[in-house]
């Protein structure tokens, strides 16, 4: 082919356990123009004999490190090694799986709706696990100015679904050159690149299920929500970098609507630590909530209080936080 119209990315620490299925789900595509970038972070497990298996494709090249790097030095590796011609970089994890028409509904919605040029983010309907999550994209519009999207993402936390992880995204190769690569500091970088990139290019949505995002106990995610690094990074994509959104802004009610909705996720949080008894965790968390922020803390805490007693009086199971991202 004279071209690369889209470069798929797929670093790889030990994943035998569902590996095959990752790399089979991209292979299975309707769409053929890509190429296939596998990153093997010296994996010690069986990661290196199931790629194996699959290296006469000719579209899949394999890049085995000779040591093992930090997990987001890999990330940032294998998008440093997608193709200067690919437009579209579409990343899929271990234990994700692309649905056969996503590459062809994606790149479609992109091209359509202005190219990588002016479009920076491509989503749709995904599985998180087996539950089906449709985001909160406007019925009638299958493309939206990205600062709208990144409005709504900032102010109402149900439209996260939209973007949930780099799964169940496809990114401009232009955006991500602008704007990366990913902070080395989060462990959700690719959240916060993606904010950015929504505040100065388009967003382009299919109404179809498309991906396959892994999520279990031993997830990168879970394991994230569990120790509190969802909550404590939340702050500074949603509250510290407000001012590197500079096609948005905002009044100072709606600043406060959103320390508001930040404090509630912590206060989830908070009592779910404190019912394990895990008091260390509480108080290190405590001191990561912005000093402007604090005074919501009673008023969050009288929401679950009251949220709670009304779950037990109707016999529901009441969940404090659940594991949306950011």
């Amino acid at each position: 082919m004279s071209s690369i119209p889209i470069s798929i990315l797929l670093p790889v620490y030990n994943g035998e356990d569902n590996l095959q299925n990752a790399i089979e789900s991209v292979l299975n595509q309707d769409y053929e123009e890509f190429e296939f970038i596998i990153v093997n972070n010296a994996s010690n497990d069986n990661t290196a004999s199931i790629i194996n298996k699959y290296t006469e494709d000719n579209r899949i090249k394999v890049y085995n490190n000779t040591n093992t790097i930090p997990r987001l030095e890999n990330f940032i590796k294998a998008f440093s090694l997608a193709s200067p011609e690919s437009k579209w970089l579409k990343f899929v994890g271990d234990d994700d799986r692309l649905l056969p028409s996503c590459l062809s509904e994606m790149f479609r919605a992109g091209e359509e709706q202005g190219g990588s040029e002016k479009i920076g983010i491509i989503s749709s309907y995904h599985y998180i696990g087996d539950e089906l999550q449709e985001g909160f994209i406007p019925a009638d519009q299958d493309s939206l100015a990205g600062w709208q999207v990144l409005r709504k993402l900032l102010l109402e936390p149900g439209y996260r679904a939209a973007l949930y992880s780099p799964a169940s995204i496809m990114v401009s190769h232009k955006a991500y050159l602008q704007h990366g690569p990913f902070r080395r500091d989060l462990l959700h970088a690719d959240s916060e690149l993606f904010y950015r990139i929504l505040n100065s290019y388009g967003f382009a949505f299919v109404r179809k299920p498309l991906t396959i995002t892994g999520y279990h106990s031993a997830s990168g995610q879970a394991k994230s929500t569990e120790k509190g690094d969802t909550f404590r990074e939340a702050y500074i994509i949603r509250y510290y970098n407000l001012s590197q959104y500079n096609n948005l802004k905002f009044s100072i009610m709606e600043v406060e609507k959103i320390k508001y909705n930040l404090v509630k996720d912590s206060t989830g949080f908070i009592l779910a630590r404190l019912a394990h008894g895990e008091y260390r965790t509480v108080l290190k968390h405590l001191t990561e909530v912005p000093f402007k922020a604090l005074y919501y803390l009673p008023f969050c805490l009288l929401y679950f209080i009251v949220l709670g007693i009304g779950k037990i009086a109707r016999g529901e199971k009441f969940k404090v936080f659940n594991s949306s991202r950011d």
